[in-house]
């Protein structure tokens, strides 16, 4: 399972080339077989702007906001850019923008979908960070032509590697509060310039005098390869298919879900409430086997019970299913001893004599002795209450009546309704 990145060239060319990298599918956090397009660092301009509140479940509003506040920041006209929001912008407070060029983009899009490659997600090489004061910074390139690109809580940036170093140090130097400056800072550089990087970081550092020096002393490089940074990107949470890049319909929704699971299914932010959830789903599973034991042990109580109940009772009889032959036997020794049961007509009509109504008298009486020892009754006309009264009084007796039309049916309550 992977995820094809197709790096976009700088140039708008028929024909273009197209660098093909391959994540796995769990390090980029996308479905099986995405496709994402990586817009180049180079291509893209970042944006600090308000965008006021309002405006975010109107879409065609929000693209025409955007533009009017993005004329003076952009160099060129505003409709001529794509411009794309950060995720989860709040209302009222500084957000990014991100602005590439509209023909290049889409020239590139077409032209990989006419190579069978449906773009899921367009990504950026490098975003400035969205956490509020955080502070970021890549040095990229080769040896002949190294860059450097920082971002702060206020603007991101990019210059050669000479110039932008002198810049940064002035930014450091004109700093009014040394606590702006953050610690532990990594400067994250490509293979190919990292001793670049690493020689740039020291001259910075020999620079800034005072409290600063303190907090700059422990900023240090790290070595990024290009697969390590198109992870780092997808995770980024930021995606330029927007407005009219926007993929369509209910594959949109599903690849922002399942971006979202893989960012609770493998993020170090979730860790401990997976472990949390996992620690539950133990728990109950484990109650209810325990659950299920004791019950288990209960019903095979009982059942070892009416096995006794039956051994003690009747000594010759070999055990299949106790409760059955116990209310067998226990006719048959009712049957030997005369004595007379639920099943007998004798007390049927003792009992139906008892419970019925003054001025009720049965047309038709039909007895079958054998199964449950049924009986059924015709000829009687009662009200609603007297029937009620009449199968309350035959169930005290330990018979069950059922009416169907002008016809009572009667049968004892121990073998069976």
């Amino acid at each position: 399972m992977s995820t094809q990145i197709f790096t976009l060239p700088l140039h708008s060319e028929i024909g273009a080339t197209y660098l093909q990298t391959v994540l796995p599918t769990a390090t980029a956090g996308a479905r099986d077989k995405e496709i994402w397009a990586l817009v180049p660092a180079a291509a893209i301009s970042w944006h600090r702007i308000n965008l006021p509140a309002g405006l975010q479940r109107q879409a065609s509003r929000l693209g025409l906001a955007l533009q009017s506040l993005m004329e003076e920041p952009l160099l060129d006209e505003p409709d001529a850019m794509h411009l794309s929001m950060q995720a989860e912008w709040q209302p009222n407070s500084p957000g990014w923008v991100a602005a590439c060029n509209k023909a290049w983009l889409k020239h590139h899009l077409s032209q990989l979908q006419g190579m069978g490659h449906v773009v899921h997600r367009i990504v950026p090489e490098w975003a400035p960070s969205c956490t509020a004061g955080e502070v970021s910074a890549w040095v990229s390139g080769t040896p002949e032509d190294a860059w450097i690109w920082v971002n702060d809580s206020q603007s991101a940036w990019r210059l050669p590697l000479q110039a932008g170093l002198k810049y940064w140090i002035e930014q450091l130097q004109a700093l009014p509060n040394a606590q702006n400056i953050p610690s532990n800072l990594v400067i994250q550089a490509d293979p190919a310039v990292a001793d670049l990087a690493q020689n740039a970081l020291r001259h910075l550092q020999s620079q800034i005098q005072g409290a600063a020096s303190e907090l700059i002393s422990s900023w240090h490089v790290e070595v990024v390869s290009a697969l390590q940074r198109y992870a780092q990107a997808g995770a980024a949470n930021w995606d330029l298919a927007q407005f009219e890049f926007a993929a369509h319909g209910s594959a949109r929704w599903l690849q922002k879900a399942n971006r979202l699971w893989q960012s609770f299914a493998k993020g170090p932010a979730w860790q401990a409430v997976r472990w949390s959830l996992a620690a539950l789903v133990l728990a109950q599973c484990v109650g209810l086997n325990v659950a299920a034991w004791q019950l288990n042990a209960q019903v095979k109580l009982q059942r070892d019970l009416q096995k006794s109940i039956l051994t003690q009772s009747f000594p010759n009889v070999t055990v299949v299913d106790a409760p059955l032959q116990m209310a067998k036997e226990l006719d048959r020794l009712q049957r030997n001893s005369g004595a007379v049961s639920p099943r007998d007509l004798e007390w049927i009509l003792q009992a139906v004599g008892a419970a019925l109504p003054a001025g009720q008298s049965i047309s038709n009486l039909d007895y079958q002795v054998q199964g449950n020892g049924e009986t059924r009754l015709q000829g009687l006309q009662m009200s609603e209450a007297q029937s009620s009264d009449f199968v309350k009084a035959l169930r005290n007796q330990g018979l069950d009546a059922q009416v169907n039309g002008a016809q009572w049916r009667i049968v004892s309550l121990k073998t069976g309704m």
